[in-house]
């Protein structure tokens, strides 16, 4: 037994101030027993437990537009992207319009945290190719669409006019570019039609040997003729 008459007390305002040390004892009460302990151990306690209850740590999973969002059973976070994302445990469903999207789960379901815009137009890529922008840079789906709008010339996609006024009467020969064979030809804006079994009895044909297309029709002079040829 402790004799209250043989012992003094003080209040703690009445106390030194020290700056706490890792290895100061601190009372605390365990049951009915008063037990001691150090400021590290109290330190350690409470790291543990604000780790384990309370920390909200980053969950790496895919989860894509349309599908449902994983299970979940403590506080955590996962990074999604825009989409319709179905929820669990009788959370909402979410619903996320921006590119990049971390949703927080509260140990049951989950919860928008934080949406995040990506503007890759403020990134320096564009969706288009325009003439004289020097400090952009266009997408691949952009030089992909381009590149589809243009000719193959491995497939002989590539067309060439011939277009003559012509300046000595009775001309009835044209030159095309080697290879090519005429596929349109015009004189004066009218047409005229390729030689066929079935067209003989037409005055305004062309036959083409070579290079060379012939009309059956003789031009005069300021004649326009325009053939375009593959």
């Amino acid at each position: 037994m402790i004799d209250p008459l043989e012992i003094t007390t003080q209040r703690v305002g009445e106390l030194q101030s020290v700056p706490f040390n890792l290895t100061d004892k601190i009372p605390h009460e365990v049951g009915v027993d008063l037990r001691r302990g150090t400021i590290e151990d109290l330190s350690i306690f409470i790291s543990a437990y604000i780790g384990a209850s309370s920390g909200v740590g980053f969950r790496a999973i895919s989860v894509t537009d349309g599908q449902t969002l994983p299970t979940t059973t403590q506080q955590e976070f996962i990074l999604v992207g825009k989409g319709t994302f179905y929820n669990v445990a009788g959370g909402s469903t979410l619903v996320l319009t921006e590119e990049l999207n971390a949703i927080v789960s509260n140990g049951s379901f989950w919860f928008i945290g934080v949406e995040i815009p990506v503007n890759v137009e403020l990134a320096g890529i564009t969706q288009l190719i325009r003439s004289g922008f020097t400090t952009t840079t266009p997408s691949e789906n952009a030089i992909f669409d381009a590149l589809a709008l243009k000719a193959n010339v491995s497939d002989g996609n590539i067309f060439t006019v011939t277009d003559v006024v012509v300046s000595i009467a009775a001309t009835q020969t044209f030159t095309i570019p080697t290879g090519h064979k005429a596929i349109t030809v015009l004189v004066n804006g009218q047409p005229h039609y390729k030689t066929t079994g079935n067209n003989l009895a037409l005055v305004n044909r062309w036959s083409q040997t070579g290079d060379v297309v012939t009309l059956t029709k003789t031009t005069a002079v300021n004649n326009y003729v325009y053939i375009i040829s593959k």
